[in-house]
């Protein structure tokens, strides 16, 4: 009974660092809010130099009033911090 209790029971949804952040549709001004496990999501790239880096792609939609898509870009340094960030179809919110 004890195995099925294990096998059916809720992930707990802490796990890992999330880089949060919020964009504004530019079609119908909805924002959206969105997030970026930053130990899981971003993906190894090398610049130029060999220095590495990570990158991570997001497409969001809203809550279904206009089905915008709004495509969000970021890179990341090796300790996680945000280097650039980019976006189509929406602007940045900063909180």
């Amino acid at each position: 009974m004890g195995f099925f209790k294990k096998l059916f029971a809720p992930i707990p949804s802490n796990r890992g660092t999330f880089h949060s952040f919020a964009v504004k549709c530019k079609r119908c001004g909805e924002i959206i809010g969105g997030q970026i496990n930053v130990n899981n999501d971003p993906s190894l790239e090398l610049d130029p130099k060999g220095r590495p880096y990570y990158v991570c792609r997001k497409v969001l939609m809203g809550s279904g009033r206009c089905f915008q898509q709004i495509e969000v870009f970021f890179q990341f340094n090796t300790e996680r911090g945000v280097l650039g960030r980019q976006i189509t179809g929406g602007e940045f919110v900063d909180e």
